[in-house]
């Protein structure tokens, strides 16, 4: 879902300048065919989108004849595209480097004359998603296959997109770049930022319930604390969803939605009184990645807590209230602390945090910024 929002984000930044075309073109991660997909065929698709017109390439779903099938139909409709365009020079923004989209972009800047630029976002570095997820063996090794070609790919951009500087570790040339940790999408923007309507406090987390992101030293650190008017809410689903509803039901105070879409997610947000990230720093990953969380909570108006990780720019503490440390009492002891605070400090700071996302981060600004660099190639 966090990447289908800041794929829409970049989308809607895009469509608010009106001095570009935009063309954006997708093919679809689908099951294959007859095993996890009852289609054999996915249709292509085409609409607009404000100023934008979208297309999503269709193919056979049959096990790698997919592949080949949806990385020729990319290549059409990118050919397509540049045969059309009055410009001698064509801008591709790839959002993530995906081994399709890549390849077929190569293909295509071989079998035209005009100038292709190509700018590579990247949200995540492929190698750790896929460390992350849990496919079979064989399954792994293709991935991380692939994920080497797309990096490699990546690396012959002329500019990249990082949500970190350290991602520029995982190139062995430098290469034209800005970071983008994060961006906030405009359509947001006026939702008016509630006041809690319980006499309770609510401290809130929603996300991918997995140990390493934290939350179970979340729930620790909430049973440390004795006071009867404060609640933990908890959104999400994951590995940890049967500890947590086992602690709900030790723990009254605790109350488990499950998971819920984006729209209940930010109702509960609105309601809250402090929102936590509790992810740590362990894993090397934390360097090369932004939570997403992160904007997302400030954007809500609301009192944040998160430890200090390296993928968090300095600029965001300002308006983030950190632990100690990464232990469990630590994290204990920082909303005994917040929920002791003044609440016009509370609010200021909260509201100040809100401001800094809207207009430092808002999605025309972020996307500017990648307009400007593509102007420099």
């Amino acid at each position: 879902m966090s990447n289908h929002n800041f794929e829409m984000s970049i989308i809607n930044g895009f469509c608010q300048h009106t001095n570009i075309q935009l063309h954006c073109l997708s093919i679809p991660s689908v099951y294959s065919y007859p095993r996890n997909n009852k289609r054999i065929f996915t249709k292509s698709e085409s609409y607009h989108y404000k100023n934008a017109l979208i297309f999503s390439v269709g193919f056979c779903n049959l096990p790698i004849v997919k592949e080949i099938w949806g990385i020729l139909a990319l290549i059409y409709k990118l050919l397509k595209v540049i045969k059309h365009s009055k410009d001698d020079r064509i801008d591709v923004i790839v959002n993530t480097p995906d081994y399709r989209l890549l390849l077929a972009l190569r293909i295509a800047k071989c079998l035209t004359r005009k100038r292709v630029t190509q700018t590579v976002i990247i949200p995540d570095i492929p190698s750790f998603v896929t460390a992350m997820g849990k496919a079979n063996k064989v399954k792994t090794f293709i991935l991380e296959r692939l994920d080497k070609q797309s990096m490699k790919k990546t690396s012959h951009s002329s500019g990249l997109v990082l949500l970190t500087e350290a991602m520029m570790d995982f190139f062995s040339r430098p290469i034209k770049h800005i970071v983008m940790e994060g961006i906030v999408d405009v359509k947001t923007m006026d939702q008016q930022v509630e006041r809690p309507v319980s006499n309770n406090y609510i401290i809130l987390y929603t996300g991918t319930l997995r140990k390493i992101f934290g939350v179970m030293n979340l729930v620790s650190a909430f049973q440390m604390l004795k006071q009867e008017n404060i609640e933990l809410w908890i959104c999400g689903s994951g590995e940890c969803k049967d500890d947590i509803e086992e602690a709900a039901l030790q723990d009254p105070r605790i109350k488990f939605f499950g998971l819920v879409n984006s729209q209940i997610a930010l109702k509960l947000q609105h309601k809250a009184t402090i929102l936590v990230n509790p992810r740590t720093s362990e894993g090397e990953y934390t360097k090369y990645s932004f939570p997403s969380k992160t904007m997302e909570y400030l954007l809500a108006g609301k009192s944040v807590i998160a430890n200090r990780l390296p993928g968090i720019p300095e600029e965001y503490y300002e308006y983030i209230y950190t632990p100690k440390d990464e232990s469990v009492v630590a994290m204990a002891e920082c909303i005994n602390s917040v929920l002791a605070l003044n609440d016009n400090e509370k609010e200021h700071k909260a509201l100040s945090g809100r401001e800094f996302v809207v207009n430092k981060k808002n999605s025309k600004v972020q996307t500017a910024r990648i307009l400007e660099m593509i102007e420099t190639y």
